[in-house]
């Protein structure tokens, strides 16, 4: 759904109601393609189950949300979170629309994180993929994004909308503008992270408008995610990196555990250099733009390459702790 959602036409007895609620999002310099998306959901929901009242009642929400039997519950909390911001701008035109109540949240999600491994092959092999002949994604940029969101753990889509502007390599900083939650962030990049890109700059960027966009397609557009995804699963195979065999409408590999990734390497490097991870977990937080610290600590028992170090490590603390079981 999400190919169509640029030229998709609200029809359904809300269609106006939608379109106004989106020029005012649009005003507001939100990015809503995924709200879009959600909301275009409920617009084909109410036409096929011919809707045509100006009331969106309990009845008709929960069957909309009974129809998306087959996403993820987390997922559907969002379809929830941004139905109920679409609600309220109901409630401010006089119309009645239920808001339900969120489900729980299921935290047994365990994310793919890549080993080192895994990165220094996924790297290799984006750096050797041919990406030359498709108008989309010149060659040089995508092993670039791509250690760019491992070395800053950006959300792919922050990656994609970078200005010229945003980048200080003298500083090692990037200026991430309308992140999650529509914040700005800087972003500390590594030395060797800073001089990559400051490299890509001199030879591709030289001389561009600082409001432009650092990366930008060959139709001198802003790269899709869904362009940047298919190149992903082709570095994927031919770094030789399996998706796992999971249930169906399971999350497997995707971009985003790129993020993951970056998180639990990066807990891993202060333990190894004898920093508490709990007391970088702050700064890491506010670097990945979380608006809680749980959402930062979850990353600390992610890896099974942790677990080796943490039972080790429990061991040590816990020696003489228990008594001893008769045999």
């Amino acid at each position: 759904m999400r190919g169509k959602s640029k030229n998709y036409t609200f029809a359904s007895s809300f269609a106006n109601e939608m379109c106004a609620y989106f020029e005012l999002r649009a005003s507001q310099d939100h990015k809503h393609d995924r709200e879009k998306h959600i909301l275009i959901s409920l617009d084909e929901f109410l036409c096929v189950r011919n809707i045509v009242g100006k009331e969106l009642n309990p009845a008709t929400i929960e069957s909309w949300l009974q129809s998306l039997s087959e996403i993820h519950v987390n997922t559907k909390i969002v379809y929830i979170s941004h139905y109920t911001q679409f609600a309220k701008y109901l409630h401010t035109l006089g119309y009645k629309a239920f808001i339900p109540e969120r489900p729980m949240e299921d935290r047994t999600y365990a994310p793919y994180v890549f080993t080192e491994d895994e990165i220094a092959r996924l790297l290799e092999a984006a750096d050797n993929l041919q990406t030359r002949g498709n108008p989309s994604i010149p060659n040089i940029q995508f092993p670039i994004i791509l250690r760019i969101l491992y070395g800053c753990g950006l959300r792919a889509d922050e990656a994609l909308r970078l200005l010229v502007s945003d980048v200080d390599t003298t500083a090692g900083v990037l200026l991430i503008r309308n992140g999650k939650g529509n914040k700005d962030r800087l972003v500390p990049m590594d030395a060797t992270l800073s001089a990559i890109v400051k490299q890509y700059i001199s030879y591709v960027v030289r001389g561009r408008d600082e409001n432009s966009l650092l990366f930008l397609n060959r139709n001198k557009e802003q790269i899709a995610q869904a362009t940047f995804r298919y190149w992903f699963v082709r570095a994927l195979a031919a770094a030789g990196i399996e998706k796992p065999d999971l249930p169906r409408m399971s999350r497997n590999i995707c971009v985003h555990c790129i993020r993951h990734t970056f998180a639990v390497h990066s807990f891993r490097k202060q333990d190894r250099a004898g920093v508490d991870m709990y007391s970088a977990a702050p700064f890491l937080s506010t670097f990945m733009g979380h608006t809680k610290l749980y959402g930062t600590e979850t990353y600390l028992h992610m890896s099974a390459e942790n677990s080796a170090d943490i039972i080790e490590k429990s061991a040590e603390y816990t020696q003489g702790l228990f008594p001893e079981v008769p045999r």
